[in-house]
């Protein structure tokens, strides 16, 4: 992902958060680990302009839900902005409700959750 998809992304997650009057979003980065886990609530939601997206290559979907699994995280849904291209498993298909939001290559299509592809 480069840092302009990460900024479209982190836009169109801002575009969402001021749809509610509350809420509680966790968000996070990851390559082959996750970084930068921070919560977003009505509070505090305009700090998402200044919050920086780590990592620098890999795409190991499956840390997301041990990093979920480890830290007690069971999100009503988990949306994941990516390219589609893990390196191996999309991820734990059971753990719960899943959203790929998948940029650029119209082809891929996740072997589970709901799907949308991004421009």
């Amino acid at each position: 992902i480069s840092q302009e998809m990460a900024s479209d992304f982190l836009s169109e997650v801002k575009g969402i958060m001021d749809q509610f009057a509350d809420f509680r979003l966790e968000i996070w980065t990851f390559d082959t680990q996750t970084y930068g886990y921070k919560v977003f609530t009505p509070n505090n939601a305009d700090e998402i302009y200044d919050y920086k997206c780590l990592g620098g290559g890999g795409t190991d979907f499956m840390c997301n839900w041990e990093f979920m699994k480890e830290n007690d995280i069971e999100p009503h849904k988990l949306v994941m902005f990516t390219d589609g291209y893990p390196c191996g498993s999309w991820g734990d298909e059971n753990y719960c409700d899943t959203l790929f939001i998948i940029h650029s290559d119209k082809s891929i299509e996740p072997p589970f959750g709901a799907h949308a592809h991004y421009e």
